[in-house]
């Protein structure tokens, strides 16, 4: 076989394979498509393969014809049967070419063997995967193939040409291995399948896209492989590199409509952003407002108990938590975030310096709310002085004498007091109240069962 050095193309062929290699490579390096566009295209691919290579040999299936054998597995009636046959034989030969398409793979003559046997099928006039054994004749063409003694060896030397140029530009190397095969005609039948099969076998064994020599292609084809047979690879070269960059701009289409598509759904993807955050940051002075009332509600009537009580100091305090937008979302999405305090109430006896402190904190129990339920319940916490630290209402052993667990709103504004059910033992819900009712339950028991006040 000739050296690849020894090839000659015009300056302004090698300059376009070096340009259209540079594309694929960089088109490849973006990342895979999308997985159902990638998988239609394949389809489309194969089908298109099989209609024109099967053409250009004399078959005469249309398009559609072609799709619907592969795919639907039919016999086209008033077409002659061989044909139907021919191109389902041919999709079998082309699905095992992708099994064989691996970059470290290299490519044996086996491979070549087994792909005629699938293409020809059963046969024995045809001696699918054999090499000839009788000389023949090309029609139309004054290339006379070699000996059928010469097959072998032929056979052996272009399979060491294709791995040794494993590495060079997979055009070149895909032309130049697909013409030898015809050239050599090492089968009795389906040479130029065989030989297009190899040629798109190295090619997407490089990761570029296959080439389908159309059936209108087939007197400039036919003239190139004339051509090569001479040493002329330029006309072949050029042809592939134009069908191969038909499949190729399909490649970019798809990707830029993709990013198109995806572009546009996320110009609506920010809008609707935006205006989500829009409606949560009203959502969030809503939900401000509300607690900001719970926390007078109990400022007032710690106020006012402080006036009326002469043996007891009730002090209130606001830790005024700068709950950002950010905070708020944690909240609703996590149940928690730090420095969660909202207020806490001090009761202090002035006769024997008793001291007790209840905090509320902006807190959901994942064991009461679930993550599909977004509020954030105002949460009773009391201060153990001792461990100097606070600890939830619901872990200390005599706090049922206390109601109030958690207060929080529904998305309508209404308040939920959740409360610790002295009959069930168990805590329950109370809907329907009011805030000062909340409030009162609070200081209520505080007073009556902790202070002892009656």
């Amino acid at each position: 076989m000739i050296a690849y050095e020894d090839i000659q193309l015009f300056q302004e062929t090698t300059e376009d394979l070096e340009t259209f290699a540079k594309e694929v490579v960089d088109f490849r390096s973006e990342g895979p498509l999308d997985s159902v566009a990638l998988a239609k295209l394949d389809e489309h691919f194969k089908v298109s393969h099989i209609y024109h290579s099967a053409g250009i040999e004399g078959n005469r299936l249309t398009l559609q014809e072609t799709m619907l054998v592969i795919t639907e597995g039919l016999d086209i009636s008033g077409k002659p049967l061989k044909d139907s046959l021919e191109v389902k034989l041919l999709a079998k030969a082309f699905d095992y070419l992708k099994s064989l398409a691996e970059p470290e793979q290299t490519i044996r003559e086996a491979d070549i063997r087994s792909l005629h046997a699938l293409l020809i099928g059963n046969d024995p006039e045809l001696s699918p995967g054999e090499y000839r054994k009788v000389g023949v004749i090309i029609s139309g063409s004054e290339h006379r193939p070699p000996e059928p003694l010469e097959v072998p060896s032929r056979m052996e030397g272009l399979i060491a040409w294709l791995n040794e140029n494993a590495q060079k530009h997979p055009l070149i190397v895909s032309t130049v291995g697909h013409h030898e095969l015809t050239a050599i005609h090492p089968f009795k039948d389906g040479n130029g399948r065989v030989s297009r099969l190899l040629m798109n076998l190295i090619l997407v064994k490089h990761g570029f896209p296959i080439c389908n020599i159309r059936r209108e292609d087939r007197p400039d084809y036919y003239d190139a492989l004339a051509f090569a047979d001479v040493g002329l690879y330029d006309p072949l070269v050029k042809i592939v590199r134009a069908r191969c960059g038909d499949l190729f701009s399909e490649f970019v289409r798809i990707r830029t409509e993709t990013r198109r598509m995806e572009e546009w759904a996320a110009r609506w993807g920010v809008k609707e952003a935006e205006v989500l955050r829009r409606r949560e940051a009203r959502e969030m002075e809503l939900w401000q407002s509300r607690v900001r009332q719970v926390l007078l509600e109990f400022q007032k009537a710690a106020e006012v108990l402080n006036d009326k009580l002469d043996h007891l100091d009730i002090d209130f305090y606001d830790y005024k938590t700068d709950l950002t937008f950010d905070k708020y979302q944690r909240l609703l999405e996590e149940g928690a975030v730090e420095h969660s305090n909202a207020f806490s109430v001090s009761f202090r006896e002035k006769t024997s310096g008793r001291f007790e402190r209840f905090m509320f904190r902006y807190f959901r129990n994942w064991n009461k709310f679930s993550k599909r339920f977004r509020v954030i319940p105002l949460e009773l916490n009391y201060f153990d002085q001792n461990a100097m630290t606070y600890t939830r209402l619901c872990d200390l052993p005599w706090a049922s004498c206390i109601r109030p667990r958690e207060l929080y709103f529904t998305q309508d504004g209404e308040v939920i007091l959740r409360y610790f059910n002295i009959d069930s033992r168990q805590e329950s819900e109370r809907k329907g109240g009011t805030i000062a009712e909340a409030v009162q339950w609070f200081f209520d028991d505080v007073l009556r069962n902790v202070f002892h006040l009656k």
